[in-house]
């Protein structure tokens, strides 16, 4: 009987926590929950993943007759913006490209890939462009892969 008194009560703490923690979260970011476009109501933990279904392409296409072409949904704890329709996707990243344009940083690409300094996990700007250029030139022009034919059937040889 105690142990299931404990199990009730660190359920009812985690809860109270979770509550807590998202109205502190709700009430520090009020100017950014009002720029962001309309969605359904989450449900705690989970978020929107609920109602995605089986047919996810399916459901987002109902959320959006149902919210619009851009709505948000929170898949888990993370916010997403999703613009269901190629004209306002287009419109979306043409604004905001430079935005997009760069990979999230996570711990593994910092430690992997040396602070961020290979061409995959760059963020972008001058020196990911410079990169870009360096390997296009060098790596994948007519040249270099007439160079490096013979590397390529060596290694992969076509049955």
């Amino acid at each position: 009987m105690p142990s299931l008194s404990i199990i009730l009560l660190s359920i009812a703490l985690a809860i109270g926590v979770y509550g807590l923690l998202n109205k502190l979260r709700s009430r520090g970011s009020s100017s950014l929950s009002r720029r962001l476009p309309p969605g359904p109501r989450p449900w705690p933990i989970v978020g929107n993943l609920p109602h995605l279904g089986p047919v996810p392409h399916h459901s987002i296409a109902a959320l959006a007759r149902q919210y619009g072409p851009l709505m948000r949904l929170r898949l888990g704890l993370v916010d997403v913006v999703v613009a269901a329709s190629a004209k306002v996707a287009a419109q979306f990243l043409k604004a905001h490209d430079a935005n997009f344009s760069s990979r999230p940083p996570n711990s593994g690409a910092k430690y992997i890939a040396y602070n961020y300094q290979d061409l995959v996990f760059r963020p972008y700007g001058p020196k990911w462009r410079m990169l870009r250029k360096i390997s296009s030139v060098h790596l994948f022009s007519g040249k270099a892969l007439d160079d490096y034919r013979h590397v390529r059937q060596v290694c992969y040889p076509v049955y």
